[in-house]
């Protein structure tokens, strides 16, 4: 039998490591380096505007970066843009001058300084400010009017823009004539920032305000130098490897601009130019002072980076800003304007594309802070939307009419343009609801009829104290399914469970119906045939039960194969356990003092209750608290990663309750059955129940090592189980049921007369004390009819002969008395055996005559061995 079993478990070790899963790698270290990136990109403009305003307080700008220093700044902004040619370089200043050049795409803007907002009706409009309202130009080069529409801002100067206050940041506010030390003193004026007043304004929107004009912003081409330029074939255009010729918005119609004019370009004190607009393809109102960086950067007095916001060109981006100063003749230090660096998020989703474009990782960048918009993505998804300013729901297709377009930023949870914005969305909200666990990893699954796959995400925080930035990097790299979750028909696994259900089906189905057949014959009647025909059911049901585990897992089904194995598995060990426990008090083993108790049918069977309430109260209370529910997840090591979809509990309470619950009866069972294994087996199940429960506890302990040892396979735990149950369940029915089919065969293949019985048999009449062997034994007597006997398994049954020519049944229990031989017998019983009746029939007044050694010529009528004494059933020799 060890031989048997140890084959058994070689199988199923071999099963449960026969299935190789696939296994995908996810890369760490996309991540890793794109936070390095994003460190270098951010600290990129930092480096950059603190080398610039180092140059500028060593008066390397001759004129302190006033216009006329316009050039110095476009080619010494273009020679750090050759290693930074992501970023946009260009300062402002109180004044209202602005200047700066960029990369991809290639180009330059200034501003003359001045306000915009000036009355075209005003006393000084037409010496000074016709120069400005005349320079401004349409997508096709022609001149226009420089005029403010409705709603447009600019500013307006308090004293001339001449006069001084303290600046708005918390050191310039302080009162330095508080303090006492000279020292400290010194420091705080040292630190206090003093700025020219100014207002800004709007244009009213009623149609009957005096007219406003504004000061262009101009964008300019330039040369390989940095330089503006409208020569032909000198233009360093967007996207060509050689130069190109400089056209206006309209992309057909050459740049040659010549505007005259006493601009401060020119160098001021009415000089007269005509290159200040050189090489200017397209123009519009900007004013720096009234945009947001610029103003938090004059509040703060600090460097700082600003929140995304809409550029001038309707694109989404952030600012680096770094203020700069001057010292004026009364030694104080006035801000003078803002040195600044823009990051586009058309630019960050350009470095993402450029790093990860034929990767299958998608690399998304979104902001911590609600709504979470979001910053670039790898596939190219910039986070901003360009719409109608009329009506923002629908988009603006005409990209070159600024006026009507504007840009919106997009919040994750609203991206469901295509699949890949869907799975995005989709990935980001689940990593936001488990907190961000940087630590693990959380699958996607997509499933759509051009894009199915499951995706593994995987986040890391991004931050810049001094910038104020708080991002989330979210990489998404595909991973393989794991293959060994479920079992599904065509799989190679369902053959081989509805292989071992079927086999285990046909099998119990058919020893149950043979067992029932046969229950009418003296070798099934004395194994109780209603227990064991409970048993052999529900060996049936539990092999049913398998049938749970075909299919996906969903919350359903998980919860459905929680019930049904554990509910059967309990249902098919009552009955065994009960009848070991019946037979363990029958015979008294254990007991201080000897002492038999019977156990009636109806007795057994509310005993059995009990066992089949607390498994189902467990499961109900596990199905609310803690239930079987599908969970995706995904299982990696350093190298591999894979999707599993399992059907998973939150804690190991379950497993570890019923372990305790299920392997208690089990091992309770064991034991009962090992006290009581040396009786006599012809008619008891001793040796049978023996074989089952040590068969039960060794297979068992073999699946839980095995589950434990292949926890992420679940489908081939599932048929290891089911083989388990195969090998339990038939074995078992086996051991009760072919034997006693085997005895039944022999019996009737050599039948005994039943006027010759094989056993000693004593006639009741005459001297029944000295025809009784074993003096000092137990000793009882049952009424046999049709050589149908019952009785107790004991070391020696004898059959006696009553006075009415029927046989009385003598069972001898070894088990020697504490009293002498005039103690009274404990019982004398007589069983009625008919096919609707097989209990027993205990008959009173019987063993007191041979208790008092009454002979035999003593025993009146009454006293002789009667049916028709009081009867109560009795199972003494039956378990």
């Amino acid at each position: 039998m060890l031989l048997y079993h140890n084959y058994l478990t070689i199988l199923l070790l071999l099963i449960a490591t026969s299935v190789m899963a696939t296994k995908s790698e996810f890369n760490y270290e996309i991540g890793k380096r794109v936070l390095d990136l994003l460190r270098e990109y951010t600290d990129a403009p930092s480096k950059v505007l603190e080398f610039l305003s180092n140059y500028r307080e060593k008066n390397a700008f001759p004129h302190g970066l006033e216009p006329q220093d316009r050039d110095i700044f476009f080619q010494l902004g273009d020679t750090l843009l050759t290693a930074n040619p992501r970023l946009l370089l260009f300062y402002a200043l109180e004044n209202g001058a602005f200047a700066g050049n960029q990369r991809s795409p290639t180009f330059a803007h200034y501003r003359e300084p001045g306000e915009s907002g000036y009355r075209l009706d005003g006393p000084v409009h037409m010496e000074k400010l016709q120069k400005h309202l005349d320079s401004c130009i349409d997508e096709n080069g022609h001149q226009i009017p420089c005029l403010l529409g409705p709603g447009e801002s600019y500013i307006e100067c308090i004293d001339n823009c001449t006069s001084l206050q303290r600046c708005p940041d918390e050191d310039s506010q302080q009162d330095c004539s508080a303090v006492e030390r000279a020292e400290e003193r010194s420091l705080c004026e040292s630190n206090t920032k003093w700025c020219i007043s100014y207002a800004t304004r709007s244009i009213p929107l009623s149609d009957d305000s005096p007219k406003r004009g504004y000061i262009p912003f101009t964008f300019y081409c330039i040369d390989i130098n940095g330089l503006p330029t409208q020569t032909p074939g000198e233009n360093a255009e967007l996207g060509a490897d050689g130069l190109g010729n400089c056209y206006h918005d309209d992309g057909i119609t050459p740049v040659n601009r010549q505007v005259s004019g006493d601009y401060a370009y020119c160098g001021g004190e009415g000089i007269i130019c005509n290159n200040t607009f050189l090489g200017g393809f397209t123009s519009g109102n900007y004013d720096p002072r009234y945009r947001p960086w610029y103003i938090a950067t004059k509040q703060n007095q600090v460097p700082n980076w600003s929140e995304p916001y809409e550029f001038y060109t309707h694109n989404i981006g952030i600012t680096f800003s770094r203020p700069i100063h001057s010292i004026d003749e009364e030694g104080k230090t006035v801000f003078a304007g803002v040195l600044a660096s823009d990051y586009s998020l058309d630019g960050i989703a350009s470095f993402l594309t450029e790093n990860y474009d034929r990767s299958d990782a998608i690399v998304t960048i979104v902001e911590e802070a609600e709504p979470n918009y979001v910053i670039a993505s790898s596939t190219g998804i910039t986070g901003v939307r360009k719409v109608l300013i009329e009506d923002n729901s629908k988009p603006c297709t005409e990209e070159n009419d600024r006026d009507r377009c504007m840009g919106v930023r997009i919040p994750i949870s609203d991206m469901n343009g295509n699949n890949l914005e869907e799975l995005i969305s989709t990935a980001y909200s689940k990593q936001k609801d488990r907190l961000f666990p940087e630590s693990e990893l959380i699958p996607v699954r997509v499933d759509h009829d051009d894009f199915r796959g499951v995706y593994a995400s995987h986040t890391i925080g991004f931050e810049t104290k001094e910038a104020g930035i708080s991002w989330r990097i979210m990489i998404l790299s595909p991973v393989s399914a794991h293959e060994d979750d479920t079992i599904m028909p065509g799989d190679s696994m369902f053959q081989v469970l509805i292989t071992s259900v079927s086999a285990g089906f046909i099998l119990c189905v058919l020893q149950l119906v043979l067992f029932i057949r046969n229950r009418r014959e003296k070798e099934i009647i004395a194994s109780d045939w209603r227990f064991t025909g409970v048993f052999l059911a529900g060996c049936v049901l539990l092999n049913l039960a398998c049938l749970s585990y075909i299919g996906p897992n969903t919350d359903a089904t998980c919860l459905t194969r929680m019930w049904v194995i554990h509910f059967f598995f309990v249902f098919a060990l009552t009955p065994l356990f009960v009848k070991t426990y019946r037979l363990y008090k029958l015979t008294g083993v254990g007991s201080i003092i000897p002492r038999r108790q019977t156990i009636s049918n109806a007795r057994a069977v509310l005993m059995s209750m009990p066992f089949l309430a607390v498994e189902v109260l467990i499961l109900l209370v596990f199905t609310f608290i803690d239930p079987n529910k599908v969970e995706d997840l995904l299982v990696y090591d350093e190298s591999h990663t894979e999707n599993h979809v399992e059907c998973k509990q939150d804690t190991w309470a379950f497993f570890a309750l019923q372990l305790l619950y299920e392997g208690g009866l089990v091992f309770v069972g064991c034991l009962l059955a090992y006290k009581t294994r040396n009786m006599r087996k012809e008619y008891r199940d001793n040796q049978q129940l023996l074989l089952t429960m040590y068969n039960i506890a060794l297979v068992g302990s073999v699946i839980i090592v095995v589950l434990n040892a292949a926890e992420r396979f679940q489908a081939t735990t599932r048929v290891f189980i089911t083989i388990g149950i195969l090998w339990v369940t038939v074995f078992s029915s086996c051991v009760f049921v072919v034997p006693k089919l085997l005895l039944i065969r022999s019996r009737k293949l050599n039948p005994v007369e039943e006027d010759e019985p094989a056993r000693r048999t004593w006639s009741i009449v005459g001297n029944v004390t000295n025809s009784i062997p074993r003096i000092g034994r137990r000793v009882s007597y049952h009424y046999s009819q049709n050589s149908n006997s019952f009785g107790d398994q004991s070391e020696e049954d004898d059959d006696i002969t009553g006075s009415s020519g029927k046989k009385i049944r003598a069972c001898f229990i070894k088990q020697p008395m504490k009293q002498p031989m005039k103690q009274p017998m404990d019982a004398i019983q007589e069983t009625r055996n008919s096919p609707d009746d097989d209990a027993l029939s205990e008959i009173s007044r019987t063993g007191e005559h041979l208790s008092k050694g009454k002979d035999s010529s003593e025993l009146t009528k009454t006293d002789k061995f009667s049916t028709s004494g009081s009867m109560s059933k009795s199972s003494s020799c039956s378990s």
